[in-house]
């Protein structure tokens, strides 16, 4: 450790006059005359709009038009669930390969 002390030791000699470069001239705060940046106020209320409460709406309209936005399909950010098929239309599962839920082939190295 002592050895790379006395290394560096040199390296922080030449950097103390940058020190001295860094310090500015600054005026006197205590000076009568010294000048200083204006104040400017703003309140934290400046752009404040007070509750109003909403005037509820017919909720079975409500109801109906979100049961509508999800029949088509355009739901928040595509989370509406799309309509399940009719049970007869739907394919019986083959009897040589079971049926694993989604992702979970994926679980513990299983493999198909």
């Amino acid at each position: 450790m002592n050895n790379i002390f006395f290394r560096l030791l040199p390296a922080a000699v030449l950097c103390l006059p940058l020190l001295a470069v860094g310090q500015t001239g600054r005026a006197d705060p205590a000076a009568a005359k010294a000048s200083a940046p204006a104040l400017r106020y703003q309140s934290a209320f400046a752009d404040y709009k007070p509750w109003q409460d909403a005037s509820p709406g017919d909720w079975r309209a409500l109801n109906d038009a979100l049961r509508a936005q999800a029949a088509g399909g355009s739901g928040h950010a595509g989370h509406a669930m799309p309509a399940m098929p009719a049970a007869a239309s739907a394919p019986a599962p083959s009897a040589s390969k079971p049926v694993m839920p989604h992702g979970a082939h994926h679980q513990h190295g299983g493999k198909q």
